[in-house]
């Protein structure tokens, strides 16, 4: 028998879960550009060590870029000037220093002020315990932020998702992708295709790609780039005759391994450029999985091309439609 004090806690549980979907629905959508960071901070601090703690995390380079590019920019502004106008902003850094901090903590806090927004509060009792705090905490603040913005352009892209293109690699390539609309598909193999966006003088591409999984160390730096120098060169060829796209040895591409979905994915970031051709390059990155089913490894990668332009948002859009990967077993 179901005791009359479960019933009313079940009662409780759903009227605060529907004021909380209430509340949301009613919050305006979260202001600012991707990469964007408001950091509530007064300017004596700000100029001083805290700071520089704060420079020193979230000025570090945008992997993979041709030229450094800061993970973030930010907006510093004084508490006394944190009104309305600010508190929708996507992400928002509030630094409280004083007597009246007595132990050091990070918390975090989720759309407080505005859907799909951000809060990091850093709280410390001096300006060395901030420092300290954010100095032993930087990977894991840039890995939050990384994480909250790649989430919010991966929800968008699902929302905007080119139907067309997603049933054609459903079908045909068993990948499912979520790629926005305004791109197209280029190249048409069975083994490769290729799909773009091109506006003003800048490109954003997709490479889909397939191979036969026959050897257990395929999942190194060394195997997945050398395959991705035979294949680009066989199906990505330049505006002059013999020319084609490659990856750039000067810059050794970054390696990493992690679990995307509950699947073991290994993830390259590095340039490109063309052999015998224009000098074209920039960024790339590529995620490898296999397909068990297929017994065949399935490696789907973004570039940009923008040449005179900043790279590290379109390379973040481009990353957002990567990681949307699913095989479709």
């Amino acid at each position: 028998m179901v005791s009359k004090y479960y019933l009313n806690l079940l009662v409780l549980l759903s009227l605060a879960s529907c004021l909380d979907s209430e509340r949301y629905s009613l919050q305006p959508a979260s202001s600012g550009s991707p990469g964007d960071i408001l950091l509530v901070m007064n300017t004596k601090l700000w100029e001083g060590a805290p700071g520089n703690a704060i420079k020193n995390t979230l000025y570090t380079p945008f992997d993979g870029l041709p030229q450094d590019e800061p993970s973030y920019d930010i907006l510093q502004i004084n508490h006394a000037g944190f009104g309305k106008t600010y508190k929708t902003q996507r992400n928002i850094i509030i630094a409280k220093i004083g007597a009246d901090q007595p132990e050091s903590k990070i918390l975090v806090h989720k759309n407080t002020w505005a859907k799909s927004q951000l809060i990091i509060s850093v709280l410390a009792s001096s300006d060395s315990a901030f420092v300290d705090l954010v100095n032993n905490n930087s990977n894991k603040i840039l890995a939050l932020l990384s994480d909250t913005e790649r989430k919010r352009l991966m929800q968008t892209y699902k929302a905007t998702r080119d139907e067309k293109i997603r049933e054609k690699l459903e079908e045909k390539y068993f990948i499912g992708l979520n790629v926005p609309r305004g791109y197209k598909m280029d190249v048409e193999k069975s083994d490769f295709i290729w799909i773009s966006h091109e506006y003003r003088d800048i490109i954003q591409g997709i490479f889909v790609y397939s191979y036969k999984y026959t050897d257990e160390n395929t999942f190194t730096s060394d195997y997945l780039v050398d395959k991705r120098n035979k294949i680009l060169k066989k199906y990505v060829s330049g505006e002059i005759e013999g020319s084609y796209m490659t990856t750039e040895a000067l810059y050794p591409p970054i390696f990493s391994e992690y679990r995307l979905k509950n699947k073991y994915t290994a993830e390259i970031r590095g340039l490109w450029k063309m052999v015998d051709g224009l000098a074209m390059g920039g960024p790339f990155v590529s995620i490898s999985q296999l397909d068990e089913t297929r017994n065949r490894v399935v490696t789907i990668e973004g570039f940009v091309f923008a040449p005179a332009h900043e790279k590290r948002d379109l390379l973040r859009q481009l990353e957002a439609i990567v990681l949307s990967i699913e095989i479709v077993e």
